[in-house]
């Protein structure tokens, strides 16, 4: 089911073998060469202990009222964890950046993120704004997409033809 990444900031994080909530999601790092959302930044209100992340792989199920682990193992220190330091490195925001078509011709503003949770959360497309038009925001599937870059979000030229309301 897709989900956007809007959804899911604030959700509450339940420890399924506790029965407790231990946290919510604070934000998303989103892998752009694996296209995938790869870690939950998790908010429990102890900014003193480090960053807490939880690797994608380590989520149970996304429902419209949490988001379910097994239990607080599945919470790691972010310090360990070179791949999400990496990922948070590149500073690539997808959400908000500008789209150009590969001969250079500003498409829009992307507006939000799609992504599958029983894909291994992969990206499935984005929802953008169209440049200069007073239309609603229009939904373009992954495939696409040739690059999410640190700027920009290149889309193939054709793009306009399967982008939808």
């Amino acid at each position: 089911m897709m989900k956007k990444t809007e959804e899911m900031i604030g959700l509450p994080i339940i420890s399924i073998a506790d029965g407790m909530e231990i946290g919510n999601v604070k934000s998303l790092i989103v892998d752009t060469d694996d296209r995938k959302v790869s870690y939950f930044v998790v908010d429990r209100g102890m900014h003193l202990l480090g960053a807490k992340v939880i690797p994608s792989e380590g989520v149970l199920g996304i429902g419209e009222y949490a988001m379910t682990i097994e239990n607080e193992d599945a919470i790691l220190t972010i310090s360990k964890v070179p791949a999400a330091i990496q990922l948070l490195e590149k500073n690539i925001a997808v959400k908000g950046s500008k789209m150009l078509t590969e001969r250079g011709k500003m498409a829009g503003e992307v507006t939000e993120v799609y992504f599958d949770e029983n894909d291994d959360c992969k990206i499935k497309g984005i929802e953008f704004m169209p440049l200069g038009s007073q239309q609603s925001v229009k939904f373009l599937p992954d495939k696409y997409v040739m690059t999410y870059g640190k700027q920009l979000v290149i889309v193939y030229d054709s793009f306009e033809s399967m982008a939808s309301d």
